[in-house]
C-alpha cells in the first residue's frame, strides 16, 4: 500500500498538444502505444492527429501516454455496426492509453483516462480487449455496450460514456 501512495506522488500527469512534445518526446509515446500491441500502423502519425494528449512522467521521463482522437464519424459508425449498438457518429473517442512496462501498477492508466475526461461534460467513447483497460473505464464511468466482435488480438468491445 505504501508503494502505491509513493506512486501518487512519484508521477505527474498532464494535458498537451502532440506539437508541444519534441520529436523525441513524441516518438517515446508511439514506442509506447506500439509496444500496447492494439494499435495497427503509424502510431507517429495517429498520436499527431489526436485532438488532445494525456502524458505521464516519472523524474521527467515519459511513461504513459491516452489521448482524445479527433472525431471521426466514419469509423464511429463502424464501430455502432460491429458492437450493435448505436450511438451518434459525432462522440470523441478515448484512446491509445498504454503505460510503460517497468510503471504498470501504479495506477497511471487511472489517471491518464481522469486527465483526459477532467471537466469535460461530452459523451466518449472507447473500444478495448484489454481486461485492464475494462477496469479503468469502469471507474472512469464508462459502461460496456453491444455485443463484441473479432478484433486483431481478441474480442473487442464497445464502451460509452454519457
Amino acid at each position: 500500500m505504501l508503494a502505491r501512495l509513493l506512486g501518487e506522488f512519484r508521477y505527474a500527469v498532464s494535458t498537451r498538444a502532440a506539437a508541444d512534445l519534441s520529436a523525441a518526446e513524441l516518438e517515446t509515446c508511439a514506442a509506447l502505444v506500439r509496444n500496447g500491441l492494439a494499435v495497427r500502423g503509424d502510431t507517429k502519425a495517429k498520436l499527431q492527429r489526436a485532438a488532445e494528449l494525456a502524458v505521464a512522467t516519472c523524474l521527467g521521463n515519459i511513461v504513459g501516454v491516452g489521448a482524445i482522437k479527433l472525431v471521426r464519424p466514419d469509423y464511429a459508425l463502424k464501430i455502432a455496426k460491429r458492437s450493435g449498438f448505436d450511438f451518434p457518429s459525432e462522440t470523441p473517442e478515448l484512446g491509445y492509453v498504454s503505460v510503460d512496462g517497468n510503471h504498470k501498477d501504479n495506477g497511471l492508466s487511472g489517471r491518464i483516462t481522469a486527465q483526459l475526461l477532467k471537466d469535460k461534460k461530452t459523451p466518449f467513447f472507447a473500444t478495448t480487449d484489454d481486461k485492464y483497460m475494462k477496469s479503468t473505464l469502469i471507474k472512469a464511468g464508462f459502461t460496456c455496450q453491444g455485443g463484441e466482435w473479432e478484433g486483431d488480438r481478441g474480442q473487442l468491445s464497445l464502451w460509452l460514456r454519457a
